[in-house]
C-alpha cells in the first residue's frame, strides 16, 4: 500500500499539511531505537539540492518518531570519506543535532565506523550472496528509508531500494567494473535482504532531478510518497516520473504486477533519463 501526497514547498511541510492516511502502516516506535536513512550526496553545491533528501523531510520524520516516544534516533549515511562535515553543512543537516538533542547523525564509514559492519547472507540470490550492513543500522529496532525522487545513470532511478546501498560497506561492489547488468541483479537481491528490515518509506519528490543523479536538472514534482514496501514505492516513483517501470530491470526481477500500483495522472511529470541509460531501456 502506498500513499501519494501533493505538497508544494519544503518550507510549509508539517504534519497538518499531509493527509492522515499518509502515515498508514507507520511502525510503533515508542521506547525503540530508530534508524533513518536519507539520500545524501557530498558535498552539495548551491544549485544541486534536488540530489538530496531535503532536510525538511528528514526533520519531519525525526519529529514524528520523537513525538511518538522513540528512545534513540540515528540518522546515518555512508557518504563520501573525509567530506562528511561539508555534506552536513551544505545540506543543512547539521541543524538536526541542535534542534533535536536526542538525534545522532553518523557517518557510517568514517573513522572507527569503517569497521562496524556485519555480514547478512542471502540463501537464494541472483548475484549477491550477502551484504555487510552498518552495525548502527542492524542495532536499531525500526528502520525508516527516505529516498529521493531522481534518475540514475546506471539504475535508471534512484529509489528506495537503491538508497539502502548507503548503509552497506564497499557499495561499489554492487556494480563491479561499472557493470549495469550486475547492478540490477544485485539491487533485486538487496531488496530481498532489506524488505523485512525497512519498516516505512517516505520518498522526497517535492523537488526531483532529471538527466543525472547528481547535479541534474530540477523538476518540481511536488509530491511525497509513503509506503511499507520499497518495490511499490519505486514503481510509483517511476510512474510519477513518466518512466515505464517495466524498463527498469531490477524492478522486473522482483515483481511484475506493475498495474497494481496506480498514480494520479495529473501528478505525472516526464523526467529525462540520463543519455547513457536510454539504450538499456529500449
Amino acid at each position: 500500500m502506498i500513499h501519494i501526497a501533493k505538497h508544494n514547498r519544503y518550507a510549509t511541510l508539517t504534519f497538518d499539511s499531509l493527509p492522515s492516511d499518509f502515515w498508514d502502516g507507520f511502525p510503533e516506535v515508542k521506547g525503540k531505537s530508530v534508524f533513518i536513512k536519507p539520500n545524501l550526496v557530498s558535498p552539495l553545491s548551491s544549485w544541486d539540492f534536488p540530489s538530496t533528501t531535503h532536510v525538511a523531510v528528514t526533520s519531519l520524520i525525526v519529529q514524528k518518531v520523537l513525538s511518538e516516544g522513540a528512545d534513540r534516533v540515528v540518522v546515518g549515511e555512508c557518504g563520501f570519506k573525509d567530506q562528511w562535515d561539508k555534506t552536513l553543512k551544505s545540506t543543512d543537516y547539521e541543524m538536526l543535532t541542535w534542534m533535536y538533542p536526542k538525534v545522532e547523525i553518523i557517518p557510517l564509514q568514517d573513522g572507527a565506523n569503517f569497521h562496524k559492519f556485519s555480514l547478512r547472507r542471502l540463501d537464494n540470490y541472483r548475484s549477491l550472496y550477502g551484504v555487510k550492513f552498518s552495525d548502527y543500522l542492524l542495532e536499531c529496532e525500526v528502520i525508516i528509508n527516505l529516498p529521493k525522487m531522481k534518475v540514475h545513470s546506471m539504475a535508471g532511478i534512484t529509489g528506495a531500494i537503491k538508497n539502502m546501498m548507503g548503509t552497506m560497506a564497499q557499495k561499489g561492489s554492487m556494480h563491479p567494473r561499472a557493470n549495469v547488468a550486475i547492478l540490477h541483479k544485485r539491487l533485486a537481491d538487496l531488496y530481498q535482504l532489506t524488505s523485512k528490515m525497512v519498516n516505512f518509506i517516505v520518498m522526497d519528490g517535492i523537488e526531483g532531478a532529471e538527466y543525472a543523479e547528481q547535479c541534474g536538472h530540477r523538476v518540481r514534482s511536488q509530491v511525497l510518497i509513503s509506503g511499507t514496501d520499497q518495490w511499490e514505492v519505486d514503481v510509483a516513483a517511476c510512474k510519477l516520473m513518466g518512466i515505464n517501470p517495466q524498463t527498469i530491470p531490477y524492478l522486473k526481477y522482483i515483481r511484475t504486477d506493475f498495474d497494481s500500483i496506480s498514480v494520479p495522472l495529473y501528478l505525472i511529470k516526464n523526467y529525462e533519463l540520463p543519455l547513457a541509460y536510454r539504450g538499456l531501456c529500449m
